[in-house]
């Protein structure tokens, strides 16, 4: 069966990317090499593909305190994700800021999407999401961590 409402746990997550691709960032670098970031690529997509399909086959739960919990938790995170976006937004779209550190958190645009849908898999109750979610953190972070420092010129 489907739940077409649960799709408003990657849409929520896509909002802010949406005004990305009509405004694209300020001093972005021409070319960024991707061979040695082959894997964390590929392991992005497969994440992203999860995290933006399974929904559809999930429930939303609401009703135990640690369904709450994880609610509170997916509205933090989804947060802290908006916050770095109006920073990047108001700060004439510098594309150093979707990866620079944000209250003390190392790419906040990487780690809060993350972060809110682990949350999810608990609301969805979905392993499956889960696992998406975690494959998706072992090549988002890691990818906007080199990002990051090829910006700033450190070394790895």
């Amino acid at each position: 069966m489907f739940h077409y409402m649960s799709l408003i746990i990657p849409i929520a997550v896509l909002l802010p990317n949406l005004f990305f691709f009509g405004t694209p960032p300020r001093n972005s670098p021409t070319t960024m090499d991707t061979k040695e970031n082959m894997f964390f690529k590929i392991a992005e997509g497969i994440g992203r593909l999860g995290v933006f399909v399974l929904p559809i086959f999930s429930t939303i739960h609401k009703d135990k305190p640690y369904e709450v919990l994880a609610i509170i938790g997916m509205f933090v995170f989804l947060l802290l994700y908006y916050v770095g976006w109006i920073r990047y937004f108001r700060k004439e779209r510098d594309y150093k800021l979707l990866f620079s550190p944000m209250i003390g958190i190392s790419v906040p645009l990487a780690i809060s999407p993350v972060l809110y849908f682990i949350s999810a898999s608990i609301v969805l109750h979905s392993y499956l999401f889960l696992l998406s979610s975690l494959i998706l953190a072992i090549g988002h972070i890691p990818s906007s961590l080199i990002i990051y420092r090829r910006i700033n010129n450190d070394k790895l």
